[in-house]
């Protein structure tokens, strides 16, 4: 099985970096980042697999969600649903979820409360790169797998977050290890 690494910045991967595609902060990066690998790969058979940090209203900083679908600000909650796939197992104890990306960070500093009060109800968690990766792996058709790890709590300035995902890199990188793993005793795993 063939299996391409994609996260937005080194710090949410520093232990596997050197085995992780790096797209950078927002959707714009993102989509150029997967476009140019899949204008590379898109003869080979393969999954993409996002991970990285996210942003929550209410699970705990550190917990583990395998992404079920993607919702992408801007578009509403209306529309066809992002709806992700699975790997032959899944990292333990990751709770299913549903992410909203946007291409900015989610906080009260840039919604309305009664945006955030409606957003809570149609989603877990926040990041700023997923629709775009999930949008054109699709288009490819490529299956795409997403599991986050939770950094905060969309309460924070931008230098209390790079502090927070220091504090849970470790347990993502540990964690997609173990996933790699547990796919390799039942399957060759090769990273592209």
């Amino acid at each position: 099985m063939k299996i391409a690494l994609f996260a937005a910045v080194e710090a949410e991967v520093m232990s596997i970096k050197d085995r992780v595609h790096l797209t950078g902060i927002g959707r714009e990066c993102a989509m150029h980042t997967i476009l140019s690998f899949m204008k590379e790969h898109e003869h080979e058979d393969f999954t993409v697999l996002n991970i990285g940090t996210a942003g929550a209203h209410t699970a705990p900083i550190g917990s583990m969600l395998r992404i079920t679908e993607i919702v992408s600000g801007g578009s509403g909650f209306l529309g066809h649903p992002m709806l992700t796939d699975t790997l032959p197992v899944a990292i333990p104890n990751a709770a299913d979820g549903k992410l909203f990306s946007s291409d900015c960070f989610v906080s009260p500093h840039v919604y309305s409360a009664d945006f955030l009060k409606e957003l809570a109800t149609k989603a877990d968690c926040f990041d700023m790169e997923s629709s775009a990766l999930y949008s054109v792996t699709k288009h490819f058709g490529k299956p795409y797998v997403s599991y986050k790890i939770i950094s905060d709590h969309l309460d924070v300035d931008i230098a209390t977050w790079q502090h927070l995902v220091n504090e849970v890199t470790g347990t993502l990188c540990n964690k997609v290890l173990q996933l790699l793993e547990e796919i390799g005793k039942r399957e060759a795993v090769e990273l592209l």
